[in-house]
C-alpha cells in the first residue's frame, strides 16, 4: 500500500513525464511544417490541451477539440491568454461541422479512445482536405496504461502497421511511421514501459 507521499511523489513523476513528452510531440509536429505560420491546426482529441498550447506559436491558428466536456473546460482554461487558438467540442464520427476547415490535424493519444476509427477517417477529408496528418499514439501493452482504470474497455494500444494499413485502405498517402518517445509511467504502485509512435500521412482530397 503506497503512503500519501508516495502517491503524491508519483503524481509529481507522472506530470513531469507528460510535459516532456508533449514537449517532444509538439516539436515534432512543428519541426514537419515549416510554413505553418499560415496555416490551422486541429488538434483533434486535445484533452487538458498540452499540445494545442505547444503548437499555439507556430501555427496561425489552433483548433483544440474533444468530445470529453471536462476536457474542453480544462483546454479553455489552458489556451485563454492564447489569441490565436479556439476550443470546441467536438465527435467527427458523428458529425462533421460546415464551418471547421483547417491545414493540419494532430491527434495525440486519443486514438486509441476512438471505437469508430473509419468514420474518423471518412471525415477528416471533409475538415483537412488534402492536408496533413499527425497520429500519435501507443503500442499495445496489453492494458497496462490502463490498469488503474479497470473500467476502461477501449484500445489498449495499437500495432501501428495495421493502423497505417488502416490509414492507407481508406485513400491516405505518403503515409510513414516513426518511432516518436519511450518512457514509463506510474500506474498504481509500479512503473509502466510506454512506447510511443508517429503516423503521418496526407489526407485524402474531399473532391476526388
Amino acid at each position: 500500500m503506497l503512503t500519501f507521499d508516495q502517491r503524491v511523489e508519483h503524481l509529481r513523476q507522472n506530470a513531469v513525464n507528460a510535459a516532456a513528452r508533449s514537449d517532444v510531440i509538439a516539436a515534432a509536429v512543428a519541426q514537419s511544417v515549416p510554413e505553418s505560420n499560415t496555416l490551422s491546426v486541429l488538434d483533434y482529441g486535445c484533452g487538458p490541451g498540452h499540445i494545442g498550447v505547444r503548437l499555439a506559436g507556430h501555427f496561425a491558428h489552433v483548433v483544440l477539440a474533444d468530445v470529453d466536456a471536462q476536457a474542453v473546460d480544462q483546454a479553455c482554461a489552458a489556451s485563454s491568454d492564447l489569441a490565436n487558438t479556439s476550443v470546441r467540442w467536438l465527435d467527427l464520427t458523428d458529425v462533421v461541422p460546415s464551418d471547421l476547415h483547417v491545414d493540419v490535424v494532430v491527434s495525440s493519444l486519443s486514438w486509441h479512445h476512438i471505437p469508430d476509427l473509419g468514420s474518423l477517417l471518412e471525415a477528416l477529408p471533409q475538415v483537412a482536405d488534402g492536408g496533413r496528418l499527425f497520429v500519435i499514439d501507443m503500442d499495445d501493452d496489453g492494458g497496462a496504461y490502463h490498469a488503474d482504470h479497470p473500467e476502461y474497455a477501449g484500445i489498449t494500444g495499437f500495432d501501428r502497421d495495421a493502423l497505417a494499413g488502416l490509414l492507407r485502405g481508406h485513400g491516405y498517402v505518403n503515409v510513414t511511421i516513426t518511432d516518436l518517445w519511450k518512457g514509463e509511467k506510474w500506474v498504481a504502485d509500479k512503473l509502466v514501459p510506454m512506447s510511443l509512435f508517429l503516423i503521418q500521412a496526407r489526407i485524402p482530397s474531399d473532391i476526388d
